[in-house]
């Protein structure tokens, strides 16, 4: 009991030293506005292709002397197309090579149903891209669907509308329980997706989630592109040096975006991650030396980034995460990543949380607001982390919340507007002098 009022008589003293001599105690911060974002846009299942195949968003332009293609050679045995020889195979070319109408044929100019999975080898490239290929059809039926599986070979996915089609009720497979079809990337592969539009694709298995590179050694891209309705918006497993971009992700029945287990190297930047039923990004198991940047996350299902089990090095950086049903930010049981000038606000629990053996983390910087519990949580063993120079201002409960014994750096940041600035729970360690609290019902708390 003594220490923690020596500690609570310490804290207040500094704070309010710091407050006189830095004549902050009275002054106004600067107005926070919240970004004014829509309800979601539900995308109809019987005309999932809302750009139609790059109406208002060109694909990038082609190279001024583009590889012409080479011939394909193809098989159509047991039920799977296999593509095993051509550069830049289209889909007109692969089906005069089949010759099987009800593995592919084009039902519209532009339009495309593929009723065979399509396997594209090693040696193999394919391209689909608008306006031959506008919109590639993968049925879909209860009991019955098909896939795009490039395993070492490389497909080119630009300005083409991929869904999954269920050719008796005329719209895309909406249910995922029973199977879905999906694309896959995996033994070396290389896909590159620009200015596409994925919907309605995968399902729970494993390698099918939707749109998935696997393996080491298999690399691609997804720009400009939009990304809905898929049981994960998108994965990956082993990948390094990966790049999501200028996309946009909602709606997706699980993650958003979900880099997994040992996939290094990352680039998520200026996407949109939205609507989702759990997490927007989340980087689980291993996911190293990555950034993740300039998103706008929001009104997912549970948390709005997430940093999980061994997830290190990574920065975190100019991202809005907001009116997520969870927290904004996460970094669990993962260590010495940066959480850097990011708007963290209107979420459901807490702003920026850390915890589960979380250590060496560093949150600066950042705008931390009105959040229904707490703007940063220090908790369950986290340890040697620092806060400092954040604004945490108007969260429900506490500024920042410590339980734990593991040590913290906390400096310079300002904390007002909430329940109690600062609470300590077991722990005999106190924030730095340099903190600037006010306009809390209770500036420090001790227990």
């Amino acid at each position: 009991m003594r220490r923690h009022l020596r500690v609570a008589a310490q804290v207040a003293a500094g704070a309010l030293a710091c407050c006189l001599a830095a004549g902050a105690c009275s002054k106004p911060e600067a107005p926070f506005v919240p970004r004014d974002v829509a309800a979601v846009t539900q995308v109809n299942p019987t005309q999932p292709c809302t750009r139609e195949a790059g109406l208002g968003q060109q694909p990038t332009p082609e190279p001024a002397t583009p590889v012409p293609a080479t011939p394909v050679r193809a098989a159509f045995n047991a039920g799977v197309i296999t593509v095993s020889a051509g550069q830049g195979v289209t889909l007109k070319a692969l089906s005069k090579a089949v010759g099987k109408p009800d593995a592919l044929r084009e039902t519209a100019p532009g339009e495309w149903l593929l009723g065979a999975d399509l396997v594209v080898a090693k040696g193999a490239t394919m391209r689909l891209a608008a306006p031959e290929a506008r919109w590639l059809k993968l049925r879909s039926e209860p009991g019955r669907f098909v896939s795009v599986k490039v395993l070492g070979g490389g497909l080119d996915i630009r300005g083409t509308c991929v869904t999954s089609w269920d050719t008796g009720a005329q719209r895309a497979d909406t249910e995922h329980t029973d199977g879905r079809g999906f694309l896959l990337a995996r033994d070396g592969a290389q896909l590159t997706i620009d200015h596409a539009e994925l919907h309605y694709l995968g399902y729970g298995a494993v390698e099918s989630y939707g749109l998935s590179w696997r393996t080491q050694g298999t690399t691609g891209s997804i720009t400009s592109s939009l990304v809905s309705q898929l049981y994960y918006g998108l994965y990956s497993n082993a990948i390094d040096g990966l790049v999501v971009r200028d996309n946009d992700f909602f709606a997706n029945v699980l993650y958003g975006i979900d880099p997994h287990t040992g996939s290094r190297n990352l680039r998520i930047e200026r996407n949109t991650v939205h609507d989702n039923g759990k997490h927007g990004i989340i980087l689980a198991e291993d996911c190293v030396d990555s950034v993740i940047s300039n998103n706008v996350v929001y009104r997912n299902a549970h948390h709005g980034i997430v940093l999980y089990q061994r997830s290190d090095r990574n920065t975190v950086e100019h991202n809005e995460s907001f009116l997520n049903a969870a927290q904004g930010i996460n970094v669990n049981e993962s260590s010495e990543n940066t959480v850097r000038d990011n708007r963290v606000y209107q979420n459901g629990e807490s702003g920026v949380g850390v915890g589960q053996t979380a250590q060496r983390n560093v949150v600066e910087s950042n705008e931390i607001r009105l959040n229904k519990q707490d703007g940063v949580r220090l908790v369950s063993e986290a340890a040697q982390n620092a806060v400092r120079g954040n604004v945490i201002g108007g969260n429900a409960r506490y500024g920042v919340y410590v339980d734990g014994d593991g040590g913290f750096d906390m400096t310079a940041n300002k904390i007002f507007g909430s329940q109690v600035g600062v609470l300590l729970k077991g722990t005999d360690q106190q924030p730095g002098g340099s903190n600037q609290m006010r306009e809390n019902r209770e500036d420090l708390k001790v227990q």
